[in-house]
């Protein structure tokens, strides 16, 4: 049987009958589907746990990612709960992250400077630690659907799919156009830890929106015009097509976010 070549609707009776059932879960709902592999929420029918399950016909690729994600132990990424083979497939399962995709939320709305600072500096604190690694990584797909904000605020990445290590030239091409940095896109690219500069600077670019010069927007104070200004400013810092004129690593990044006060 070739999983690949099957329909949405056939692809789930196969997992169903031969494959959950057997090992003790129940697919609720289909989380997204990718070039070489599908994503359930699927739950445990021991306890009612809900995790992820990634579902790959590429299980060398998917085994890599469980291999990365045994190793990590911060906030920002999700815990890998299980990795097994069955014939060609792969099956990853993970912790379930509760929330909401970046991506869906700015679907409905943009954010202010303030909330993109907050959420910048989650996100960068966990890549300086996969970046700080003793065999440092890349994350190479920073971008708004890879991002789960939580109810209570916090941001969480997942789909460590593209995760390398951070080796001087890349084996591979990967990323997501508009996010990924240019040097991971092109021929002989070269890693290093700018290019998760760039995906970072891009996504909080996403989160801010283009700037409305000539239509009205909500009125802002002085200092939230300043430091919104101060906050696109940097961005274009981690933006710069080249890689040599970019911000060079997350310390950097954490350094230069304009500082506001909290309380207010």
């Amino acid at each position: 049987m070739e999983y690949e070549k099957l329909g949405r609707k056939n692809r789930e009776r196969y997992l169903d009958k031969v494959i959950f059932a057997k090992k003790g879960y129940l697919r609720r709902w289909l989380l997204g589907q990718g070039s070489f592999s599908d994503v359930y929420c699927v739950e445990d029918r021991a306890d009612g746990r809900l995790y992820v399950c990634k579902v790959s016909w590429k299980a060398e690729m998917l085994e890599s990612e469980a291999r990365f994600m045994e190793g990590l132990r911060h906030p920002l990424f999700p815990e890998c709960a299980d990795f097994w083979r069955d014939g060609r497939l792969g099956f990853l399962l993970r912790e379930y992250v509760p929330g909401v995709s970046l991506e869906e939320m700015l679907g409905r709305r943009r954010f202010s400077a303030r909330q993109t600072i907050c959420v910048g500096r989650m996100l960068a604190e966990g890549l300086q630690f996969l970046h700080r690694l003793p065999e440092p990584l890349l994350f190479r797909d920073i971008k708004p659907a890879n991002v789960i904000i939580r109810q209570d605020g916090r941001a969480a990445l997942v789909d460590l799919g593209c995760v390398c290590e951070m080796r001087g030239k890349a084996d591979t091409r990967a990323g997501s156009p508009g996010f990924a940095a240019p040097e991971q896109l092109g021929e002989d690219s070269r890693l290093t830890a700018a290019c998760d500069v760039y995906g970072l600077g891009q996504t909080l670019k996403a989160m801010l929106g283009p700037e409305k010069r000539k239509r009205k927007k909500k009125r802002q104070s002085r200092k939230e015009k300043k430091l919104e200004q101060e906050l696109r400013h940097m961005l274009e810092a981690c933006t710069k097509e080249e890689a040599a004129c970019r911000i060079q690593d997350m310390e950097s990044v954490l350094q230069a976010f304009p500082e506001f006060d909290a309380k207010r």
